[in-house]
């Protein structure tokens, strides 16, 4: 699932890493996190989870951010979502589920997040 994601954010030209950025500084960039364990929604076994995609800029105005928002939501279908498989041979819909921006209380530096939602499934797509 994290490598899916990553390819994706990769495919639309997103500078992003899970867990914390861990490379020279490019703005925007943005970092995934999953707050809470996948949820099992049917009995099929099939998932659910929630990532949070938080973005930073500094220097930029928050149409930077605006822009990188769009081609997310454009990727990830807020209704018909991204398809494909992962590592395992299972399958993996994302979908955009919306997006805030949080103040940070630091000059200079704006924060959005995006929030995903992802579902998994065994079996062919």
């Amino acid at each position: 699932m994290l490598r899916y994601i990553a390819e994706q954010m990769d495919t639309i030209g997103v500078a992003y890493a899970f867990g914390e950025w861990g490379d020279e500084i490019q703005y925007p960039y943005f970092v995934g996190e999953i707050p809470s364990p996948e949820e099992i929604i049917a009995e099929d076994g099939s998932e659910e989870t929630t990532m949070l995609l938080t973005g930073f800029l500094r220097g930029g105005s928050y149409l930077d951010l605006e822009r990188v928002k769009e081609a997310v939501k454009t990727h990830f279908d807020p209704i018909y979502g991204k398809r494909g498989e992962t590592a395992d041979g299972g399958a993996i819909a994302v979908f955009y589920a919306g997006a805030f921006y949080v103040p940070t209380g630091e000059a200079g530096l704006k924060k959005i997040q995006i929030n995903l939602t992802i579902k998994r499934w065994k079996g062919a797509i």
